[in-house]
């Protein structure tokens, strides 16, 4: 079989120059070379951005613990400041106590007393600018300074008015007992007769069988019992080189070695040894050397 002419003349060969097609490839490969990095690049971009952000919150919230930190460090300061200020105002309370010998209503921080009454009123200018942290620990650091200064001072004061008054306790003050002076310190005469002088080495106060006798100063008893002429003896020694004797007592009711109080009940009056009634024979001795105890007595 024989082909047609024509059909063989239609057919044409398409022929592609090799440099388009590498040029083709190169362009392919450019683009997906870029497409790739631009991947990468914004993936590197956007960690770099998380990695800031999250430096960033560390950051803050170290920041924020730092300052919690601190605020619960001056909450602690300022407890101990509360506290030590609640101290020095019972520490006020006690020397006034002392200094006034009574009880009194809790003062102030001012010193003054507190108005029993309620009141609710409140007030201020208005909103202010907030002091920072460092401002007020630096408050809190200055208080608590001049608190411990002032708890120093308060306290040696405390123990300057305690021996003071441990002192006034331990002198003779108060009268052993009532009634009148029947005789006096120093030259007498005698009062058993003959004309003849005598020295009293104390003070007669007359009263009833009975009454009770007093210690005039706080201290200890180192006498309780019989002794020549004064009968029923009380002897007390109030330090300091003081001491106190009772004579003639009816009853003794305190033994040697017992500690007693001003004002505490130490005999009964009575009328035994060198007597010519019931009385209580008063004597104070200094180093023992009898003075007259009017001196120490508190005018009735």
């Amino acid at each position: 079989m024989t082909g047609k002419p024509g059909n063989l003349e239609k057919r044409r060969d398409i022929r592609i120059p090799i440099i388009a097609v590498q040029g083709t490839v190169v362009f392919v490969c450019l683009l997906v070379a870029i497409t790739i990095g631009s991947f990468f690049h914004y993936r590197q971009a956007e960690q770099s951005m998380a990695s800031a952000e999250t430096t960033a919150l560390e950051l803050m919230q170290q920041t924020n613990d730092a300052q919690a930190e601190k605020i619960e460090q001056l909450s602690k300061t300022t407890a101990n400041l509360q506290a030590d200020l609640q101290r020095l105002n019972s520490l006020d309370v006690e020397i006034r106590q002392i200094v006034n010998n009574e009880n009194i209503t809790t003062p102030s921080r001012a010193g003054l007393v507190r108005p029993s009454a309620s009141y609710k009123g409140q007030g201020g200018p208005g909103t202010q600018v907030r002091p920072d942290i460092s401002d007020i620990n630096k408050l809190a650091n200055d208080l608590e300074a001049e608190a411990k200064i002032r708890e120093q001072s308060l306290g040696g004061l405390k123990q300057d008015l305690l021996a003071r008054q441990a002192k006034l306790a331990a002198t003779p003050s108060i009268w052993p007992v009532s009634g009148d002076i029947t005789s006096r310190f120093g030259s007498r005469t005698s009062p058993w007769g003959g004309g003849d002088d005598d020295w009293h080495p104390g003070i007669d106060i007359a009263n009833s069988t009975g009454t009770p006798v007093f210690a005039t100063a706080d201290g200890e008893v180192v006498g309780s019992g019989w002794s020549d002429g004064y009968g029923n003896l009380v002897q007390i020694n109030h330090g300091n080189g003081i001491s106190t004797l009772y004579g003639h007592n009816s009853q003794l009711i305190v033994k040697v070695g017992q500690v007693v109080k001003k004002g505490q009940v130490i005999s009964y009056v009575g009328s035994t040894g060198n007597s010519t009634g019931p009385h209580c024979h008063y004597e104070v001795r200094v180093n023992g050397t009898a003075i007259n105890p009017e001196s120490f007595l508190v005018l009735k």
